[in-house]
């Protein structure tokens, strides 16, 4: 019998067993590629928005105003941290970011397009800096892309706080750029370099001091980088050290009144123990965590304690009375970046899973949070808020806009104390500067220092005297009246207020004349 026909009795060969290894790694390419171009969608679609809106000459944001005071003020060579008065309240953060503003303000002149490009430009460092974190752990450029794409698609979500006006990006690549440099650092030079972002994080926004506490730790249990740690820790301790005596000396107590006491006067916020995860992170990025889980074993612990931190630093932040969404960047962020370490395991199985769940993640936040057209001003935002500027100018004086100081600035008018502000410090437990911003207010009343008042509901008075009605009087007319509801609001943020109560002098001009000049 021939070996051919003895084959043929045996019967058919059992077929050889697929390589599901390599169909896995198959699927595993496949998915992370998804993830990239899905990445660098979520990217474009944040830069295209940011581009659409960086020169809007308004708020977006409705203490987007107050950055804008700040930085007029150090332009005209006046301290940002002083005495609470009706005419200016500081914001409750370091210098660094109205500093960086009004350097660039100095050439293109005092609008807000010099803030949002500073912020904004702090944005695409940002991206670039996930992705060159997560790359160089895991020889993957795609996995990078996918990891800063992952933060992009939280951009509305997020309230688009990306490019507003505001510390929150500035404060964001510098944590991002001293947590790159003390993961790779390996000289001192490094490690001055790792303190001094750092401390430019903290001159920023003073919740950067949880990040370098995080990673100081994680290099003195090293005992290969236990002296690089200490240079660090050093160095920032040096910074932080030297401006607040300097500052706090200059202003006389205010710099670090403002920067150290007024958020711990603050009563905390009950529902935000729960919030930050109900809320907020498991709603966003969900999904995410999954991939996060899978990174947590192989993550270096720098950049492990260091996402910690920035998490932490999302969630103190939250605790506080009139905590809002934007603190969540740095919470975000850390995920992204852990997400994207987590997409490169060492099985493709587990990398197929961790990209599966972060391409669901961009595609779900694309299909849930997608609305360029209600956060990008119209053509009648910007048509109403000239001929609010037009208006004010037209009083011949100073006049009041709480919630919106930015508006009489550009109106060439001085500006006021920023509503919020000013109920940072009513509300806080500092009966010194409480008496100093209500004297400074019913002075103001007294002596008809504004030619008008404008807010938007009666309970936004909050300080001035109870006989305010014996100096001005409440028109009963409504601004903007006859301009539909969305207009001019701020697109981003909350409250959304905008002009609506007029208050004139007691015995001054005619309320109906006033509001007529509007219309």
């Amino acid at each position: 019998m021939s070996r051919r026909t003895a084959v043929d009795l045996a019967g058919p060969r059992t077929p050889p067993a697929p390589d599901r290894r390599g169909l896995w790694e198959v699927v595993a390419r496949g998915l992370l590629l998804l993830c990239a171009a899905a990445g660098l969608a979520a990217i474009a679609v944040c830069l295209v928005t940011a581009a659409r809106r960086v020169g809007y000459p308004y708020a977006l944001e409705w203490l987007e105003g107050n950055s804008l005071v700040e930085v007029h003020r150090l332009l005209a060579g006046e301290p940002l941290y002083r005495p609470p008065t009706v005419g200016y309240v500081a914001d409750g953060y370091p210098a660094l970011y109205f500093a960086a503003s009004a350097s660039l303000a100095g050439v293109l002149g005092v609008s807000y397009l010099p803030l949002r490009l500073v912020s904004l430009t702090a944005s695409i460092l940002c991206f670039v800096l996930i992705a060159r974190l997560v790359q160089r752990e895991t020889a993957c450029l795609a996995t990078g892309i996918a990891a800063a794409g992952l933060y992009a698609a939280t951009y509305f979500a997020a309230g688009t706080w990306f490019d507003l006006a505001r510390v929150d990006s500035l404060f964001l690549v510098f944590s991002l750029a001293g947590l790159y440099t003390a993961r790779w650092m390996r000289r001192p030079g490094g490690a001055v370099a790792a303190g001094l972002l750092l401390a430019a994080a903290f001159l920023t926004k003073q919740s950067a001091l949880a990040e370098a506490a995080a990673i100081t730790v994680a290099l003195l249990v090293d005992p290969r980088r236990r002296r690089l740690g200490a240079l660090l820790a050093a160095t920032f301790a040096g910074i932080l050290g030297l401006t607040t005596l300097l500052w706090g000396a200059v202003s006389h107590g205010w710099y670090v009144f403002y920067v150290f006491e007024v958020l711990s006067q603050h009563s905390a916020e009950p529902a935000a123990l729960t919030g930050f995860w109900s809320r907020y992170l498991l709603p966003t990025l969900g999904l995410a965590l999954g991939a996060v889980l899978l990174a947590v074993r192989r993550a270096p612990l720098v950049l492990a304690l260091g996402s910690l931190a920035l998490t932490a630093e999302g969630y103190a932040a939250l605790l506080h009375t009139g905590g809002a969404v934007n603190n969540m960047l740095p919470a975000y962020a850390a995920v992204a970046l852990l997400a994207g370490i987590g997409m490169a395991g060492p099985a493709a199985a587990t990398r197929a899973a961790a990209s599966a769940l972060v391409l669901l993640q961009i595609l779900i936040l694309a299909a849930s949070t997608f609305a360029p057209g209600r956060v990008v001003p119209t053509a009648a935002d910007r048509r109403v808020g000239d001929q609010l500027r037009a208006w004010l100018s037209g009083f011949g004086g100073p006049v009041a806009v709480f919630s919106d100081p930015g508006l009489p600035l550009l109106a060439g008018l001085p500006s006021v104390a920023h509503q919020a502000a000013a109920s940072d410090i009513l509300r806080g437990t500092s009966r010194t500067a409480q008496a100093l911003l209500r004297r400074s207010i019913a002075r103001a009343v007294t002596e008809h220092r504004f030619t008008a008042i404008v807010v938007e509901q009666p309970g936004d008075l909050q300080g001035f005297p109870p006989d305010l009605t014996r100096y001005y009087r409440r028109c009963p007319q409504v601004l903007l009246a006859d301009v539909p509801g969305p207009v001019f609001r701020p697109v981003a943020g909350l409250p959304r207020v905008r002009p609506m109560t007029l208050w004139l002098p007691a015995g001054g001009g005619s309320c109906e004349a006033a509001v007529r000049r509007l219309r």
